[in-house]
């Protein structure tokens, strides 16, 4: 009877043993949640972007540099603006596949990504920042309401990086020349004298010379014809 007893005690353990492990087991996985699975949350929808804007660069794209969008220009950086057109719904989110130049391919997901947003004006809009020279290759949304067959969204514009700033070269202020003062010559009131003063300053002097001569010869004279005549 002992021996019957202690039989039971021992099989009861071990089931309860087992039981316990598999509790554990079971508690140890952890237990999927909506936002693990690949469905958007209830009373949403997943829809694509349209096809006719991709593949594209931002500087193949229609330009428009909006300060409430993501602004821009900026050196290095382009902007990517979504619309969702149809004015009942929002975005949610918006998954976008981008080429890199030379490196593969990535996938951005807006509000998530730096510098993003989801911003409504109008309608419902998503902007991200990225490097530049990346190339649109597609894209999905998340919007709310339910499915609608054909409902899509756009790449509505981009804002391209702008041109790297260039140097210009320096140029020096132009000097104006400095125009020095004419110094007329100062005129002497002296009497010129010596060789310098040629031929015609002599004249005045030889004049008066002969004129003296001539004048001489008649007092000269004079005495010499009263003697004749007396």
């Amino acid at each position: 009877m002992k021996r019957g007893i202690v039989r039971l005690i021992a099989v009861g353990a071990a089931a309860g043993a087992l039981l316990l492990g598999a509790a554990g087991t079971a508690q140890a996985q952890p237990q999927p949640t909506p936002n693990q699975t690949n469905q958007p949350p209830p009373g949403t929808t997943e829809i694509p972007i349209n096809q006719e804007n991709v593949p594209t660069t931002a500087d193949e794209f229609t330009q428009n540099c909006d300060p409430n969008l993501g602004g821009g220009p900026y050196p290095d950086q382009d902007v990517w603006v979504f619309n969702l057109p149809d004015i009942t719904r929002d975005f949610v989110s918006v998954t976008a596949t981008f080429a890199i130049p030379g490196n593969g391919t990535t996938t951005v997901t807006i509000p998530e990504a730096e510098d993003s947003a989801i911003v409504r004006i109008g309608t419902s809009k998503a902007w991200v920042i990225l490097p530049e020279g990346w190339t649109l290759l597609d894209a999905t949304a998340v919007v709310t309401g339910e499915p609608e067959p054909g409902l899509q969204f756009v790449l509505t514009h981009t804002c391209a990086a702008s041109p790297s700033p260039t140097t210009s070269p320096t140029t020096s202020p132009t000097t104006s020349p400095t125009v020095s003062p004419t110094v007329s010559p100062t005129k002497s009131n002296l009497p010129i004298t010596g060789p310098s003063g040629g031929v015609r300053s002599l004249v005045p002097v030889i004049a008066l010379g002969a004129g003296s001569v001539a004048l001489g010869l008649a007092f000269l004279a004079l005495p010499r014809r009263r003697d004749a005549e007396g």
